[in-house]
């Protein structure tokens, strides 16, 4: 009775594991269907002006938040078909691991923590960033590491507060820091002179020095980067088929630019001879398109309607923005960058 009875608990421990594997987690599998059902990406973004973001006629305009466009666009070939929340980067980290939001789009780097301990994946990364000094001209003299008194103005919840620590500590140096909760705490002490140096990533303090102050040559850039910091698209690391969708519809606009794809010319290009600008344009259908749900010429809507990388980005942070930054790591990697697309076949 008792060999019985155990054989029972076996066989219903077995058939709930086999249930629990088959049937994925609510909330998470089903994101590429929520979305869809929905009609629209909820998709998260900074709170600060940051890569030329600001409040347009149709919403939030800028470079982050145009990738939540091309999202939509993939999707619904409508690239206001999106919902874009500012958010803090803790509480846009914590909606996704909570299924408040689809994705978060921000100047938010990729880091160990965060894939492990928050359950998170970057889909793509959007701009390869460092950490650096902005300072009131005039104060630095030599080199960063030179100045030895010095108060710093930092954020607190980031990882930029860790790698300004972990340079003042290989430098023995014996500046002040300063933490804010916001960033916007953390910019006005800077501004009022109540900190020598405001430290963050680089796109941040070239966004603010053109965009926010009236005269940018009471400020220095300093060229020093102490840290890398890749910005992602970060999405939730428990339902890869959005991560997925996520992923290539960024990589989307990298192989455009890297076939001279534009949003002026894709409809020439229609009869390209060349392979992968004929699947990328839908001309001739990408396997796994079909099977996930997206239309064939779902890459072309994207070029359509954002552009390529290289147009996102000379539109909000290149040639034709107020913020006017060269292209650097951010290049392709066959000019030189870190950009690139996996292969679409």
């Amino acid at each position: 009775m008792q060999s019985s009875r155990s054989q029972v608990i076996r066989s219903a421990v077995a058939l709930a594991l086999f249930i629990l594997i088959l049937c994925p987690s609510p909330g998470y599998s089903d994101t590429l269907d929520a979305v869809r059902d929905r009609g629209y990406v909820k998709c998260a973004i900074g709170n600060r002006p940051v890569g030329d973001t600001r409040l347009g006629d149709a919403g939030y305009e800028g470079f982050f938040p145009e990738f939540c466009r091309v999202i939509a666009l993939a999707l619904f070939n409508d690239r206001n078909a999106v919902q874009l929340a500012p958010m803090l980067i803790r509480h846009g980290l914590q909606s996704i691991s909570e299924g408040e939001v689809d994705v978060y789009v921000s100047n938010v780097t990729w880091t160990f923590s965060r894939d492990i301990i928050l359950k998170l994946t970057p889909a793509a990364v959007l701009f390869y960033d460092g950490q650096g000094f902005m300072s009131h001209r005039g104060f630095v003299r030599d080199a960063i590491a030179d100045q030895t008194d010095a108060t710093v103005c930092v954020s607190r919840s980031t990882t930029t507060i860790a790698n300004l620590n972990d340079y003042i500590s290989l430098h023995n140096l014996s500046w002040r820091v300063l933490p804010f909760e916001s960033s916007e705490g953390r910019n006005d002490a800077f501004f009022s002179r109540r900190c020598d140096l405001l430290t963050t990533d680089r796109l941040v303090l070239a966004s603010m020095r053109s965009t926010t102050v009236e005269n940018p040559d009471n400020y220095v850039l300093h060229d020093e980067v102490i840290s890398k910091e890749p910005l992602v698209a970060y999405v939730s690391a428990k339902d890869m088929a959005w991560g997925n969708v996520v992923r290539w519809a960024i990589f989307a606009t990298m192989l455009a630019e890297e076939k001279g794809v534009t949003s002026s010319n894709y409809n020439e290009l229609l009869s390209s001879p060349d392979p992968a600008i004929r699947r990328l344009l839908g001309v001739e259908p990408t396997p796994g398109s079909e099977e996930i749900g997206l239309p064939r010429e779902w890459a072309r809507n994207i070029i359509a309607g954002s552009g390529n990388y290289g147009e996102i980005f000379d539109r909000y942070l290149g040639k034709n923005s107020q913020i006017n930054i060269a292209r650097g790591a951010n290049k392709l990697w066959n000019d030189g960058g870190l950009m690139f697309s996996p292969p679409f076949r």
